[in-house]
């Protein structure tokens, strides 16, 4: 086998995730023109053992099937294939397993076999061929809850960032968490494919009972998918100057708003404002502005759809996880000229009228420097702010052991305990660093910052906070 073509498929795979890695795979059985797609967790009691990806596509022959596992063996891919690289199955499978199977049946084929394994991930994997009847077997048995007449299926055995936990409980909450990180990234960059009605869905298979658990849907998230523009002149077709005419779709989402579509992975939306690109209907990169633009709070309703054409598919570097792009000077600069020709200005103006009108119940005393700007603009999204208070700093500053913050009325200041700044994963890097924890404090004691001097009852009441968390940091401290 070739070992310079297996340490490239290594390097291409060097930085997938267990969603990434998975979506290579549809991507794979996208191509095979299959119509349902399943993920099934393997489980031996509560351990999680293996994964497979089952489809019900065109499978592949011996000859196929052959090329598809063998390294140095690359191929090209139409223009309205998902396959990029030619070793997507390979590389994804590899980086995260120790062992990968491939069961396979064309029409009108024998059902055909293949195993690569590695010993590390130094080691040339060695391909092995399965026999017929056993691959047989082993589609007979895979009973994926749909029409399995021709397909493939492809099983991942020593996955290495699988949890190694015996205990029962930590082996089910990582199985969850996995399975709805995969949903979510799998809805988000197939969503245009699932409303076309290719069915993916995840269950989990007991491999000592032989049965499999409920089957659950991967629901598309659509990251355009809002019922009422945030400004009636969007979504608008924009032209892009580049040697070959292209465009581009932007779009400005509505104000407050907290679906998946706008949240995604239940992230503030703002932080994925930006470019989402897309190739063949599957979306390559998600947010950002790839550094046409720096990122601002005021932008972040703005979101624009491009699709990788003949004209700018020239100018763009899909990375080898199909989870982001690059692109070169030449779109960057085309791509500015569209932004700065009004879009971006009619995105702050739509945060910025909503806002004027957005009611805010809550009171509380703003908080000035010291919090990163997407949390300082949450708070003007969210509050009333005081208006006889001037703004409140937040940082670091030494006291006393047993002092776990300080309200400093003269100064307008919250001040952290800098005694524990590195136990609570701070940084003297960053102004704004644990975030989090400078919400939090400052959400306790806001109202504390809302008179010239404080009562005996907020006295006592700063007191008891006190005692209560540098006890909390002693806990912490026998706990670790």
């Amino acid at each position: 086998m070739n070992r310079e073509a297996s340490r490239v498929a290594r390097a291409l795979g060097l930085h997938h995730t267990l969603p990434t890695a998975v979506a290579d795979l549809v991507d794979n059985s996208v191509d095979a023109q299959a119509r349902h797609i399943l993920i099934r967790f393997l489980q031996a009691g509560r351990r999680v053992t293996g994964l497979r990806v089952i489809d019900d596509g065109r499978g592949m022959d011996g000859q196929t099937i052959d090329a598809a596992m063998r390294y140095g063996a690359t191929r090209g891919y139409g223009t309205d294939e998902q396959g990029h690289f030619g070793v997507g199955m390979k590389a994804a499978s590899i980086s995260q397993a120790d062992t990968l199977t491939v069961y396979s049946r064309a029409p009108g084929c024998v059902t055909h076999g293949r195993r690569l394994t590695v010993s590390d991930r130094d080691d040339v994997p060695r391909l092995e061929a399965i026999d017929d009847d056993d691959a047989q077997a082993a589609m007979d048995v895979a009973h994926p809850r749909f029409p399995f007449d021709t397909g493939t299926i492809v099983e991942w055995r020593g996955i290495r960032t699988f949890p190694t936990s015996a205990d029962p409980d930590d082996q089910a909450a990582w199985l969850e968490g996995a399975i709805g990180d995969l949903r979510d990234w799998l809805g988000l960059v197939f969503h245009r494919l699932i409303t076309r009605g290719i069915s993916i869905t995840v269950d989990v298979f007991d491999d000592v009972e032989r049965r499999a658990g409920a089957s659950r849907s991967v629901r598309a998230i659509d990251p355009f998918g809002y019922r009422r523009s945030g400004d009636p002149d969007y979504p608008r077709e924009l032209s892009v100057r580049l040697a070959d005419p292209t465009t581009m779709a932007a779009h400005i989402w509505p104000a407050r708003t907290a679906v998946p579509e706008y949240k995604l992975g239940g992230m503030p939306g703002r932080d994925s404002q930006g470019f989402f690109v897309y190739r063949n209907d599957r979306l390559l990169h998600a947010g950002g502005w790839l550094g046409v633009v720096r990122p601002r709070p005021e932008w972040g309703l703005a979101r624009v759809a491009v699709e990788l054409d003949s004209a700018t598919g020239d100018h763009v570097v899909i990375n080898p996880e199909k989870s982001g792009v690059t692109i070169d000077a030449a779109l960057s600069a085309a791509w500015r000229d569209v932004l700065s020709s009004g879009y971006l200005d009619d995105a702050e103006a739509a945060a910025r009228a909503a806002r004027r009108v957005q009611r805010r119940p809550v009171t509380v005393v703003e908080p000035g420097a010291g919090l990163p700007d997407e949390v300082l603009d949450e708070f003007a999204d969210c509050f009333t702010f005081v208006d006889s208070a001037d703004p409140v700093e937040i940082g670091w500053r030494v006291l006393a052991g047993d002092r776990f913050f300080e309200v400093d009325l003269e100064n307008r200041s919250l001040w952290i305990n800098a005694r524990f700044r590195r136990r609570l994963g701070g940084s003297r890097k960053g102004g704004s660093d644990v975030p989090l924890l400078r919400t939090l404090l400052f959400l306790l004691s806001q109202d504390m910052f809302d008179a010239t001097r404080h009562s005996s009852k907020q006295a006592e009441q700063l007191d008891s906070w006190q005692r209560v968390l540098i006890a909390a940091m002693s806990a912490e401290e026998v706990v670790s």
